[in-house]
């Protein structure tokens, strides 16, 4: 139990559910103008952007402050990520779409970024259940690694969701795909700081 309480994950998940409950109350009492749907798909993504950063940040600046700890959270940060992406679905599929059958009346497009987003959703259901330490020494983890490198093509299926079907992206010069635009750029920056930064000190070892 002490060991439990001393570890940076378990308070991640806990403030991630609390934030969940505190969203839904400002959404359903009128705080806040965006949907159920909109505020926790923002919530997943601004997860998940976390958990990205934080392995190329770690790399790139190798003596960031709480590094360690950071990298410890991250997947917890992940787990949140999926958590917040299933409320979205379960909002976006019960509210926003309303059911199968208007599921399948909505144009092609439509179609397309809702599938889109079940094959995200999948993908991360299929990470969040293989983060613990159990299913690392079961899967061994170079094969747990190489599983959990499909992050990055969640993160790519989100774009793709977002940009044909978020009603934030309709207007690309709105503040929320700036903000999204700017933040997908310095991910990318310090992606290739840090793979430039791999591939120097693997040439130095040869």
């Amino acid at each position: 139990m002490l060991e439990l309480f001393s570890n940076i994950r378990f308070y991640i998940l806990i403030f991630s559910l609390i934030l969940s409950l505190s969203l839904y109350l400002l959404v359903t009492n009128g705080f806040l103008s965006a949907t159920l749907t909109q505020t926790y798909a923002l919530a997943a993504v601004t997860y998940l952007y976390i958990a990205l950063l934080i392995g190329p940040l770690a790399r790139v600046f190798k003596n960031l402050p709480l590094k360690a700890h950071f990298l410890k959270a991250r997947r917890a940060v992940g787990v949140s990520a999926f958590y917040f992406a299933s409320l979205h679905y379960f909002f976006a599929f019960t509210q926003t779409i309303g059911g199968l059958n208007s599921f399948l009346a909505l144009d092609n497009q439509s179609r397309l970024a809702v599938g889109l987003g079940q094959i995200s959703f999948l993908i991360l259901l299929l990470l969040a259940v293989t983060s613990f330490d159990y299913m690392v020494e079961r899967l061994t983890f170079n094969r747990w690694k190489t599983l959990h490198r499909l992050i990055y093509l969640v993160a790519f299926l989100i774009v793709i969701h977002a940009l044909l079907l978020g009603t934030h992206f309709q207007n690309i010069g709105g503040l929320i795909p700036k903000i999204f635009l700017g933040a997908l750029i310095i991910l990318i920056f310090i992606q290739i700081i840090s793979v430039y930064q791999t591939i120097s000190n693997y040439k130095q070892t040869l």
